[in-house]
């Protein structure tokens, strides 16, 4: 707009200066730029001329900002993705032994001295053995979540890396 606005200003300046050629005043001042000249002054000629201007601004203006959703290095991406496979095999693995009541696994079970003193123990302590399976597989699945945003990361880097050479 501003390119536009002064190449108008010097369009105009240039034809009041022809109208007004008789006074010695008025070419004095027109050898040496002054402030006021650059002023914009509101006339239906410099209207005209800016919007038939060949001078057109770029659309990028219009354009919004583009979000990148690039916000981790290649190597963090991929110690992501490393991480996740080894806990999604580790915890999908811990949640089928929790799942079949593995002995080895009962120091991992939340019960309270009030849980064997029931009528039916067994019954409640397989529920917690159940809970903590579940646990183990939404854990598993955050963890699958976790792999594909790695995955994406290392993808979005290796763009960026295609797009910059």
């Amino acid at each position: 707009m501003l390119p536009t606005l002064l190449s108008c200003q010097k369009k105009v300046g240039r034809g009041e200066a022809a109208r007004r050629k008789g006074s010695s005043s008025d070419t004095a001042s027109l050898s040496t730029p002054s402030v006021p000249a650059l002023i914009p002054r509101p006339t239906a000629r410099r209207v005209q001329l800016s919007a038939h201007s060949s001078h057109k601004r770029p659309r990028s203006h219009l354009c919004a900002p583009m979000v990148s959703l690039l916000c981790c290095g290649p190597k963090m991406a991929a110690c992501g993705i490393v991480l996740s496979i080894w806990g999604v095999i580790m915890l999908v693995l811990l949640g089928i032994f929790f799942n079949v009541h593995s002995a080895v696994l009962i120091e991992d079970v939340p019960f309270t001295e009030a849980d064997f003193e029931d009528i039916n123990p067994p019954e409640k302590i397989y529920r917690l053995y159940e809970q903590v399976s579940y646990n183990c597989f939404i854990a598993a699945g955050i963890y699958v979540a976790l792999g594909g945003f790695s995955f994406c990361q290392v993808r979005l880097n290796k763009r960026k890396e295609y797009m910059v050479r």
